[in-house]
């Protein structure tokens, strides 16, 4: 495969593109809240994507926490709440949603920051509610990934930032297998954000699995940890473990990136309607298609940002002049070439 100069000069200003949220945190004690603690690979691609970003500047969290086990009373004056980033700012994960707003709400002379999101609301009156609370408050922050989701977070904030996804922070990543087969893996969702099943007969798939496939019976030790650090909470030990338990968590779910980045090194080409199934494959200088998920987010994705580089395809069912680099089905296989 022929070096992808534009795809790696692109990389690299994406993670430049984070560098505005160094004078955002400044020198303040700050909390990096809301670290997934499940087997969702694209979650945690973020997180540790947003660590890497920490290290590199010197950054170090006063405390990370998942959000069933964090306590706003652990704010004190002055700290900086940040918040994980991803896909879950709106009314498909209320949870998460729901401790966002109660900080906004309980705290409102801490600096807030939400890291870069695509925002989805399916009901416009909780869209309308949510605004109204973070708009009460002066000091937040919001990074969104797509332009649909920055026109919606002007309702939310005066504070809003266009920037792609923290896992970029990760480029390139290492996988340490340089011959590839000859064939394509497929990334495709089974939750509700699948988006349109599309024939990809034409392409050479030896591989189809999403994440919940890909960790397997590892979900178990997943939930071992969640379950033992909800347990300290309850038992009013969550400060201290969070400190202890996370730290392992970290170092275990580093391993679940590092066995993902190998099964798609071992592939030629990814085809997927994950988000991160995108972005990890362009961390590895792999050629991707993306298909669009349940409400756009992919498309979205990839028109702010993705869309100049040379290994990535939009594919949808029909040819529409206005998306990025969109091609029929029907054309998909001529991906090909550029491997």
């Amino acid at each position: 495969m022929a070096s992808p100069k534009n795809h790696k000069q692109l990389c690299k200003e994406l993670m430049q593109r984070h560098e505005v949220l160094l004078e955002l945190i400044g020198d303040a004690p700050f909390h990096y809240v809301d670290i997934p603690t499940h087997g969702n690979v694209g979650d945690l691609l973020i997180m540790h994507g947003t660590l890497a970003f920490f290290r590199k500047h010197g950054l170090s969290p006063k405390l990370i926490a998942p959000y069933d086990a964090y306590d706003p009373e652990w704010i004190d004056d002055g700290d900086v709440i940040v918040f994980h980033g991803g896909g879950n700012f709106g009314d498909l994960y209320p949870c998460f949603q729901q401790l966002r707003e109660d900080i906004v709400m309980s705290h409102p002379h801490n600096r807030i920051i939400v890291l870069p999101q695509s925002l989805h609301f399916s009901s416009a009156a909780e869209q309308a509610a949510s605004a109204e609370v973070f708009r009460s408050h002066p000091d937040v922050h919001l990074c969104v990934r797509d332009e649909v989701s920055l026109q919606m977070a002007q309702a939310f904030s005066d504070h809003v930032y266009l920037l792609p996804d923290m896992a970029h922070q990760l480029y390139p990543l290492r996988s340490g297998n340089k011959r590839p087969s000859q064939h394509g893996l497929r990334i495709s969702r089974v939750d509700d954000e699948g988006g349109v099943h599309t024939d990809m007969a034409e392409l050479n798939i030896d591989t189809v699995t999403d994440w919940p496939e890909f960790v397997g019976e590892r979900e178990e030790h997943i939930n071992l940890f969640r379950r033992g650090l909800g347990g300290f909470y309850r038992r009013g030990m969550g400060r201290a473990a969070n400190r202890i338990l996370v730290r392992l968590w970290i170092a275990y779910s580093a391993r679940l990136v590092k066995d993902a980045a190998r099964l798609f090194a071992r592939h030629e080409f990814i085809v997927t309607d994950r988000l991160h199934g995108h972005i990890l494959a362009c961390l590895l200088n792999r050629p991707n298609i993306v298909l669009d998920n349940s409400y756009g987010k992919n498309s979205r994705y990839v028109a702010a940002w993705t869309q100049r580089s040379e290994l990535v395809t939009l594919a949808q069912a029909q040819t529409q002049p206005t998306q990025p680099r969109t091609t029929r089905i029907a054309d998909v296989a001529q991906l090909a070439a550029i491997i």
